[in-house]
């Protein structure tokens, strides 16, 4: 029998078998999503914040989708003061539908929030009734990350007004982690309430700036919520409730409208501008409104109202009790349903001009005049502070933006902040505004490093960081272009990558230190300088983003609709409730009963393709086939549109010869080389070709002139009104919304893509500031954006110059 000669061998092996079978998820480079779910967001909007005193971890994190026990995570030690410290979180599994939706408030105003790269802020506000406040007893929060982050050295902090409530460290790389914390006394208030979420996240392994692109923290819009208690009681007051209405867990606040008698025309203008009103006065960035003529199943859901409209007699047997006074005047009203949990808002009288007064009443507190002037607009239920509106000369700090001071450790920080610009705005060619960065670098940060500034995603200025050795930088003037400014709420980003030979060396650990490298002082600030105003037509984009022209109208718009019924209703509400939103106000509407009644005025039709009138779709270049249907059947070809874009392609390419083509090939080579578009280089603005769109998009969206010249019409079509409600849901979401510009655009709901065709004929409206300055602004940016003009202009006043120089030697010259 031959003995083991080395038993400390076998027993080393021993051991490092039990400990690697011990683990329970051992690290892997395999994808890091789980299989189904989708991309996480590749342009957050991250806003770091001030480092803050830490606080105790969870106790233990349990998977939403509960498995094998996790092995507890090790307590960090809290050093905090006192006044600030919190409860210790309550260890939670993934909640039941047994707790009871309807004592939830969700709280997250968006399908999902992704925290991306190294340091991550998200803070907006969250509106609560005295009720709502009182009861409230702990707050939940599910997240998910990447398998890359260390979960040592990240945390993901939960802050209500300024107060930090619960810190966890980051630790759910395979499935939705929840943890609940307890919400300290007091703490919650009736009306805004701010909350931020704060991420602070490092790589496993990697040191390099690409590694931190790899670094994100989903949050569960479903799995994060306020939890109340049972003493809840819903709203008694009809703002309130409106006010008070969150997202539900897709992220969608939804109005259930119940009208029992939909169908007259009389009808039409209050309940639009009911609409309207409940759009601006909620302020969620993602509203959705369904016409039906009974009550819905289930009634009062989170993130869901249900609003009744009607006459005494029409509601008196579809709701359980009519408000005291509905048979004899107009009334606006909370009743509580069926169960008593929940409420309905009713605007009742005994006429339908009784309900219309009962809606003016309510709405009057958000109606303005439009020539009222907005110092601001209203985003902070999704993004805080609202953007203020920069009309020309204004200087803004960054602690009036809503960025602290942030002292940095890592390799690439992003932070951001909102500026509006009235509709109006006509500088993208030539302004450019300037940031004033107050910021110091330490002496790790080597040269190559360098501050990049982004304009609602797109890259407008770098600076780079030449020398080593650390500096400071007191108000140093970082110019950045206004070509990517758009009318309503601009995105600007400063994005600091730095570089350091302990990166190169990668040492294990490094990735933990929290020494900084950067800090970014709150006495940054923002300059605008003055710039052209004056209003353009065809433009979505302003529509989109401050309702023009329809905000700033004195005569209420011309509305036609080819029928009125559930469907058509919601998707005209989907509509107006946005624009309303970001217009600050409700849009004047007149409905007409025929396309042809709006005369000069400004118009909006919406439609199915097949019922608007021919003359309107070619009144703004729409393919004429769409009045006989959306999309070309199988083997059929080209459309009408199709053809005329084609034909023009080749008369384009055939026409001139040699010459011509040379012309157009140097055309394309100023456009590649000297990033110029093709507008700038024409002497004339083109015409406008005939639009159809693609067989897979839902809805189409188009503006142009009316008839004539007078007004200006826009037209929202699909399909189908069922196609037209589900896609006007859809185009109501503040991501897609967002997206809107151009003179045609159109959406797909399949594949989420957009696409868009700018106007190639402007026109301008007679601008407000009718002051000399305002004409030269206007004058500089127009020739900026069409350089053969401006080019022509020169050589014709150097010529000029030339002829009366001579003609003035010649009179005074030696002749003489």
């Amino acid at each position: 029998m031959r003995r083991f000669r080395y038993p400390f061998v076998f027993i080393a092996f021993c051991g490092l078998s039990t400990t690697v079978l011990a683990q329970p998820v051992p690290f892997d480079m395999s994808p890091e999503r789980p299989a189904g779910q989708g991309e996480v967001p590749q342009m957050p909007r991250p806003r770091p914040v001030a480092p803050r005193e830490p606080v105790p971890q969870a106790e233990e994190e349990v998977p939403a989708a509960a498995n094998p026990p996790a092995p507890a995570p090790v307590q960090q030690p809290a050093q905090v003061e006192a006044p600030r410290q919190p409860e210790p979180p309550q260890t939670t599994a993934a909640q039941s539908s047994a707790a009871g939706d309807s004592l939830r408030r969700y709280i997250v105003p968006s399908e999902s929030l992704a925290l991306t790269g190294e340091y991550s802020r998200s803070a907006w506000s969250v509106y609560l009734t005295a009720e709502q406040a009182g009861a409230a007893q702990s707050i939940n929060l599910g997240y998910q990350n990447a398998i890359v982050v260390a979960p040592e050295a990240s945390t993901l902090s939960l802050f209500i007004n300024n107060r930090r409530v619960g810190e966890e460290r980051i630790s759910a790389p395979d499935a939705t982690r929840s943890v609940r914390w307890p919400i300290p006394a007091g703490l919650l208030r009736p009306g805004s309430n701010d909350v931020e979420l704060v991420a602070s996240q490092r790589h496993r392994t990697d040191c390099d700036v690409r590694s931190t692109y790899d670094l994100w923290t989903q949050i569960d819009s479903g799995e994060t919520y306020l939890q109340f208690g049972p003493q809840f009681a819903p709203a008694n007051s009809a703002v309130e409730a409106v006010n008070a209405l969150g997202p539900d867990p897709e992220g969608l606040t939804q109005f259930q409208m119940v009208v029992p008698s939909v169908g007259a025309i009389e009808e039409l203008a209050p309940l639009l501008k009911l609409t309207q009103g409940l759009a601006v006065m909620n302020g969620m960035p993602n509203p959705r409104f369904s016409f039906r003529e009974g009550l819905p199943d289930p009634i009062g859901a989170p993130g869901r109202l249900t609003v009744a409209i009607g006459t005494a007699a029409e509601l008196a047997d579809l709701l359980p009790s009519l408000p005291p006074g509905a048979e004899a005047g107009p009334v606006s009203a909370v009743t509580p349903s069926g169960d008593g949990k929940t409420s309905i808002i009713v605007f009742t009288g005994p006429t339908w001009s009784a309900v219309g007064s009962a809606i003016d009443s309510f709405l009057a507190p958000v109606v303005r005049s439009p020539t009222l002037r907005r110092e601001s607009m209203s985003n902070e239920r999704w993004v805080r502070p609202n953007a203020p509106f920069v009309f020309g000369g204004e200087r803004l700090t960054f602690a009036q933006l809503g960025i602290s001071t942030i002292e940095f450790s890592g390799r690439r920080l992003r932070t951001g902040f909102d500026i509006a610009v009235p509709s109006d705005f006509y500088a993208g060619a030539y302004g450019e505004a300037t940031i004033l960065l107050d910021a110091a670098y330490g002496g790790q940060v080597t040269a190559g490093s360098h501050i990049d500034v982004y304009v609602n995603g797109n890259i407008a200025s770098t600076v780079p960081i030449t020398e080593g050795g650390g500096g400071i930088l007191r108000q140093a003037p970082i110019r950045i272009t206004m070509r990517h400014l758009r009318a309503g709420i601009n995105r600007i980003e400063v994005e600091a990558i730095l570089l350091s030979d302990a990166d190169s060396a990668c040492v294990p650990g490094s990735n933990a230190s929290t020494d900084a490298r950067f800090a970014l002082f709150d006495s940054s600030a923002f300059f605008m300088p003055s710039y052209a105003r004056i209003g353009q037509t065809p433009n979505l984009s302003a529509l989109s983003g401050t309702g023009f022209p329809y905000s700033r109208q004195t005569e209420a718009a011309a509305f036609f609709m080819d029928r009125i019924d559930a469907d058509m209703l919601s998707a005209a509400a989907n509509f107006f409730g946005k624009a309303a939103q970001v217009s600050g106000a409700p849009i004047a509407l007149d409905p007409v009963s025929a396309a042809n009644a709006v005369g000069g005025r400004n118009a909006i039709y919406i439609g199915s393709a097949g019922q608007l009138p021919a003359n309107v779709l070619t009144q703004l270049n729409l393919a004429p086939s769409l009045a006989a249907g959306w999309s070309p059947a199988a083997g059929e070809g080209q459309t009408a549109g199709d053809t005329a874009a084609s034909m023009e392609a080749w008369r384009g390419r055939l026409q001139g010869g040699f010459l011509s083509q040379k012309i157009a090939s140097f055309r394309e080579w100023l456009q590649a080389k000297l990033d110029l578009s093709e507008e700038a280089l024409r002497f004339l603005p083109g015409s406008e070709t005939v639009f159809s769109p693609d067989e897979d998009d839902d809805l189409l969206l188009a503006q142009g002139p009316g008839v004539n010249g007078s007004g200006i019409w826009t037209v929202l079509t699909a399909p189908s009104p069922q196609e037209l409600r589900l896609a006007t849901g859809e185009l109501g979401r503040q991501d897609v919304w967002q997206q809107i510009e151009g003179r045609i655009f159109s959406y797909s709901r399949e594949t989420n893509d957009v696409s868009i065709q700018e106007a190639s004929k402007l026109s301008f409206l007679p601008p407000l500031d009718t002051s000399l300055k305002n004409y030269r602004l206007i004058a500089a940016n127009w020739l900026s954006s069409n350089l053969l003009s401006y080019a022509l202009a020169i050589v014709l006043v150097s010529c000029l110059l030339g002829v009366t120089t001579a003609s003035l030697l010649r009179w005074l010259g030696r002749r003489r």
